[in-house]
């Protein structure tokens, strides 16, 4: 059961800005990203498993619908909302479709934004308050409707970008979730003011030992360059955006990445890391991407200087290098 989990969960990794400070270098502009994967298209131009927003579709135990509507602006909000982002709602309709009374699903809401699939900022008032808590037992009549007004906020860059939608429903009796998709286009449009649009293109970097931070490894795997913050009893917080390409037409259960930091010529181990989106298990949308911002900690005495992130993929060992300044 999802019963620690809620809308309030996507809080943690939501935020995609990185914080201001000095970058890793790349050899060269960043490669294009990977392409939205047209293999296994519905006759809508969406990948198989990925609903379009609006149509209610069913949880796969059935004894439930879902709809879920596109997103229109929401205007101001009395919740938090970063300086500058844009407040957007939906609502997510879930219909009781069985014979009897039945308790709502306990339900986790994703929204990730832009072909990288950063996360939108969950965003709750008294306007805009959420899913129930799962020790609500909100209970539902044979027949019967709940709707639930679900706010987010996006980045300027983010508006007119794609919107894809995770819910995972854990209906009564049911240990395990049903994973469904939803998608749309986000209100808006982004400005010239907005900052650099995320890489959208189809070729992914060429192989080779060394990745530029930046660039795409052959698997859909990318770093962002790393940024980093002031020096404080020698160390330094260091942040990068870490994205994960689901190729496979099934979701994927979570990122699956440890990343091992190094730093210098000798390659010093300087921190490791294991990111999750969300929680563990997380699934990212077939032929969709997931970004995730990592945190950790360097020496100060290692910059200026080259830095080398190990990712351990599934197995498969991918190594991203650049130079700290």
């Amino acid at each position: 059961m999802r019963s620690t989990r809620g809308w309030a969960a996507v809080v943690v990794m939501a935020v995609a800005a990185l914080s201001a400070g000095c970058s890793g270098s790349t050899s060269g502009p960043p490669a294009p990203g990977p392409a939205s994967a047209s293999a296994g298209a519905t006759p809508a131009g969406l990948p198989t498993g990925i609903t379009k927003l609006g149509p209610a579709v069913p949880v796969a135990a059935q004894g439930w619908t879902l709809a879920v509507a596109p997103f229109k602006e929401a205007g101001a909000s009395s919740g938090e909302v970063p300086a500058g982002w844009a407040v957007l709602r939906t609502t997510a309709t879930f219909t009781n479709t069985s014979d009897r009374i039945t308790l709502l699903p306990d339900t986790a809401l994703t929204v990730r934004y832009g072909p990288l699939g950063r996360q939108a900022v969950p965003v709750r008032d008294q306007t805009l308050p959420g899913l129930p808590a799962h020790d609500a037992a909100t209970k539902v009549a044979p027949g019967a409707s709940y709707t639930a007004e679900i706010g987010v906020a996006v980045p300027p860059q983010g508006l007119g970008q794609r919107v894809t939608v995770t819910a995972e429903a854990t209906q009564e009796g049911m240990a395990e979730a049903d994973d469904l998709f939803f998608e749309g286009t986000l209100p808006g449009s982004a400005t010239s003011s907005s900052g650099s649009p995320d890489p959208t293109g189809t070729t992914p970097a060429s192989p080779g030992p060394l990745l530029p931070f930046g660039a795409w490894s052959p698997a859909g795997l990318r770093i962002s360059p790393i940024t980093l913050g002031p020096d404080k009893d020698g160390k330094r917080t260091a942040t990068a955006d870490l994205t994960v390409t689901n190729g496979d037409p099934r979701p994927q259960p979570g990122l699956g990445i440890t990343l091992r930091v190094m730093t210098g010529a000798g390659l010093t181990d300087a921190a490791t890391v294991t990111p999750s989106l969300d929680y563990p298990d997380a699934p990212i949308a077939p032929s969709r991407s997931a970004t995730v911002t990592v945190r950790f900690t360097l020496p100060s005495s290692a910059v200026p200087g080259p830095v080398t992130v190990e990712a351990l993929d599934h197995g498969d060992r991918i190594t991203f290098s650049g130079t700290l300044s």
